[in-house]
Parts: structure tokens; C-alpha cells; sequence
């Protein structure tokens, strides 16, 4: 028996995984949405329970809730489905004895990965209003005895749960085979989402030799069916291209990394393990850009000039901190010619103003200094004598990193990492060191990229200046 369902049998009070509704009414779609929203939450939190008939300190609130038992187990996976896209849903119903009592309940697994409603749970309440029990795009967690929007902490705590049971399951598979006698032969399967009839994975081994091969990738070129990789396993692909498929689910085409900046250092230090296509990659770079100020300049040799100078046109058009920092210092690699084309533009907008943005004082100081030396260290912020820290490592001169790409993306990484495990005076660091790693890949497309940009911004005139920075990130004037 599960833990937390032998906890509801005698449980005073809800907690993360125990839940009670003194009232439920199946006929109602109000009580549905409500329903819906703990189960979603409930799952996302590793799995728990529902049980009905109580009230929030545990007693009995006297409201019939029969004709719960009534309800298929197939109707309820069928509506969490319509709200949320979970093909799998593991939801039962169940009849518990409470004291002398026996209840209703729902119990519920543990998701895959944080789940993201598809459409609102909205419905009318009394007097013809309307009432929203959650909206589109948002992931529910369980806080406490509340089913609440995730935060950072949740997803981070979501994603440690998946890979720990993956890791189990591998270990335990591991010594069945080390276990094996001589001469066995060991079948490797996986069917964890598509189940049949009795529990059994859908798969199908045969010994004919003319068979048609299957083989797994995320290559669409290769592929001769189609083939949806997230039915087979969550453990077939790597930990890093899960974190960026659970974002794919998460952001619903929207250029923005839902999972937060920490999680996005995590996976920028594991970037060369990253296989996605164009399109994800171009999120994973406009969000860092636009959205994230974190280091992206990796992502930039595998899309092409206009994903790229798409970043620069929205940061132009829109130049809030301390996003306009990345425009200024991705501007420097692009050349002098480029750079003089978009100061002139913001001269011609802000030299009569009384106080002109900052940034505009940062680039024109910034243009007067890059007639000598490399573009990437004017962009890093830093001189060939700077030293560089980064947790593991020791102390390195800015100019044994020029001068050894690899020894700078290694430094990368490991402050990346620092990042994610909470080093968050890091973040400058590693934004540096990425132009010392990857700023040579801009610079070696600078006239086809600059091109690009300015087909892209044309005659327009620069945005208005947003100097609020967002919570938790350098405030304006730090580059």
C-alpha cells in the first residue's frame, strides 16, 4: 500500500499528498474543474490522494458522495486528458474504510513531467458570472494543502523525482543481467507509456531476420514513420533534451524558457548534449537573449541569421534591462561599421534628451575603446590581465582563454553548473566567459548577420527604454 494512501485512512488534516472534498457533485462542471486542478497538482507533486466525504480537518461532513463510485475510471482519465493532453493518466477510484465508514477517493500517480493545462477551466458560477479554476498554460504544484502555480523550486524538484526513479529502474535492470546464467540472452524494451489491456507494453519481438528494424532518434531525416519519442520511455533520451522537450510541452511555441534561469544554466552547461531541432534551438537562444540574460551565443552556430537577428530586433524595438546589455555587448562582435549604424540610430533619438538610457553612455564608451584589441574581451568586459574564477578551477588570465577555446568552454560549463546549484554571483561570469567561448562564431559571420539585422529592424526608429530589471536578476547598470 502506498504510503500516503495508508496516511489518508487516519489522517486530521491535508497535507501535499492528501487532499479532502467534503462535497463533489460528478453531474457538475464547476466541481470538475475544481477536481481537475488537484489531480494535476497532486500528480505533479510525485502522486497522492483525493478522498471525499471529509472536510479539511478530517471529520465526516455529512454530504452524500455515492454516486462517486459511480463514475468509470475511464471517464475521469478521459477529462484530466481533455484539460491537459495526459494520454496516461494513472488515476483510480477507490472506496477506503475510514473508521466505520467507507469513502470514495481518487488515487493518483506520479506525472511523467509537469503537466501544462491545454484549455481554461472556466465555468459559471451564480448571478451568470464566471469563475476560472486555472488558465491556459499554467502548471499546478501541490504547497502544502493548497494546489497552487509552480514555481522554480517545483520544476527543479519535479524533473530530481523523474531522474531518480529512472536511475533506480536502470539499477535494478542492471543486476537482472549481471545476474543472467551463461548463454541467456537478454531482451532491453521499454514500453512505460503505451500500455495494453492487462498492464503489458505494447511491443512485439519477433525472430525473423527480414523484420523492419526500428530505430530510435530525434533525427526526423532518419525517421520512416512517424514516431512520437515521449510514448516510448522517459528514459530512452538523455536528462538534458527531457528538460528542453518538458519546456517544448510547457511554452506552447512561445520563445520563452518556462523552467527559469536556473534550470537554463543547467542546461547551457550541457549544451553540446543538446539535439533538438532548428526551432527549439532558436527558443533556447531567444530566451536567453531576451528574456533570460544568460549566456547563448553557443546556440547561434545552429540557426541562422534571421532566428538570430530576430533577437536583435526585439531587444531594439523594446529595450528593457538588462536585456539591452546582451544587444550592446553581441553588438560589439559584429563590427565597427554595424555598430556605428545602430549608434547613429539612437544618437539621432536620444543626444537632445536631458537624460538619455544608460546604455546608450555604455555603447558610445564602449565604440570608443574597441579600436584596439579582441572584440570578445570588449564584449566579456574584461582585459587580457583579468583573472577568471570559477569554482574547480584555478585562477585564469583572460588571455590563455582567447587563446585556448576549449579551456573557455570548459570554465563555461563549470560556472554554469555553479549557477544551477545557487551560485547566482556566477550568472556575470558565465555570460563572460561565453563570449571568451563561442563570441568567435558571431564574429566569423559578422557581415551576413549584421546584414540581417538591419533588413530586419529597417527603417524603424528604436523602442522606448524599460530600465525595471526583473526580480532576481543584475539591476540596469551592470553589463
Amino acid at each position: 500500500m502506498p504510503d500516503f494512501l495508508e496516511k489518508a485512512l487516519s489522517a486530521n488534516r491535508e497535507s501535499k499528498q492528501i487532499e479532502f472534498k467534503g462535497a463533489f457533485d460528478p453531474s457538475s462542471g464547476g466541481d470538475w474543474c475544481e477536481v481537475i486542478k488537484d489531480i494535476v497538482a497532486i500528480a505533479n507533486s510525485g502522486g497522492g490522494i483525493i478522498v471525499f466525504g471529509l472536510n479539511s480537518d478530517g471529520t465526516r461532513s455529512g454530504t452524500t458522495v455515492d454516486q462517486i463510485c459511480d463514475i468509470d475510471n475511464a471517464d475521469i482519465a478521459n477529462k484530466v486528458t481533455a484539460y491537459t493532453g495526459w494520454v496516461d493518466a494513472q488515476i483510480e477510484l477507490r472506496e477506503i474504510e475510514r473508521g466505520s465508514c467507507r469513502l470514495p477517493a481518487f488515487v493518483i500517480g506520479s506525472a511523467g513531467f509537469p503537466l501544462a493545462f491545454e484549455r481554461p477551466g472556466t465555468y459559471q458560477i451564480e448571478g451568470g458570472k464566471q469563475k476560472t479554476a486555472f488558465g491556459v498554460g499554467t502548471v499546478y504544484f501541490r504547497h502544502g494543502a493548497k494546489s497552487e502555480p509552480a514555481s522554480s523550486s517545483d520544476i527543479q524538484s519535479a524533473f530530481d523525482r523523474q531522474l531518480s526513479a529512472i536511475r533506480q529502474s536502470w539499477l535494478k535492470n542492471v543486476k537482472r543481467v549481471s545476474k543472467a546464467p551463461p548463454g541467456a540472452q537478454v531482451l532491453v524494451t521499454s514500453g512505460t507509456a503505451a500500455r495494453g489491456a492487462q498492464g503489458s507494453a505494447l511491443v512485439r519481438v519477433v525472430d525473423n531476420p527480414n523484420a523492419t528494424p526500428v530505430v530510435l532518434t530525434r533525427d526526423e531525416s532518419k525517421a520512416g514513420a512517424t514516431f512520437v519519442h515521449e510514448q516510448v520511455s522517459e528514459a530512452i533520451f538523455d536528462e538534458i533534451n527531457n528538460v528542453v522537450d518538458a519546456n517544448r510541452v510547457l511554452s506552447k511555441g512561445q520563445k520563452k524558457f518556462f523552467l527559469g534561469q536556473q534550470v537554463y544554466f543547467r542546461v547551457y552547461a550541457e549544451r553540446r548534449h543538446v539535439k533538438q531541432n532548428q526551432d527549439e534551438i532558436a527558443k533556447l537562444f531567444h530566451a536567453g537573449a531576451c528574456d533570460l540574460y544568460a549566456p547563448n551565443l553557443f546556440w547561434t552556430s545552429k540557426i541562422s541569421d534571421e532566428l538570430i537577428a530576430e533577437a536583435f530586433e526585439a531587444i531594439y524595438l523594446a529595450p528593457k534591462s538588462p536585456h539591452i546589455h546582451w544587444f550592446v555587448r553581441a553588438s560589439l562582435l559584429l563590427g565597427r561599421e554595424f555598430c556605428n549604424w545602430i549608434y547613429e540610430r539612437w544618437h539621432r533619438k536620444w543626444h537632445r534628451y536631458s537624460q538619455p538610457p544608460s546604455f546608450y553612455f555604455t555603447f558610445h564608451e564602449a565604440l570608443g575603446a574597441t579600436s584596439e584589441g579582441d572584440p570578445r574581451l570588449h564584449a566579456a568586459r574584461w582585459g587580457p590581465a583579468t583573472m577568471v574564477a570559477v569554482p574547480g578551477l584555478p585562477e585564469m588570465p583572460c588571455s590563455s582563454l582567447l587563446d585556448d577555446p576549449e579551456k573557455a568552454e570548459g570554465a563555461l560549463s563549470s560556472a554554469c553548473m555553479a549557477v544551477f546549484r545557487g551560485s547566482r554571483e556566477l550568472r556575470a561570469t558565465a555570460r563572460g566567459l561565453d563570449f571568451l567561448a563561442h563570441g568567435s562564431g558571431l564574429m566569423r559571420r559578422r557581415e551576413a548577420l549584421a546584414e540581417a539585422v538591419k533588413r530586419a529592424i529597417g527603417e524603424r526608429a528604436p523602442g522606448e527604454p524599460d530600465q525595471r530589471a526583473k526580480q532576481g536578476q543584475e539591476p540596469p547598470g551592470e553589463i
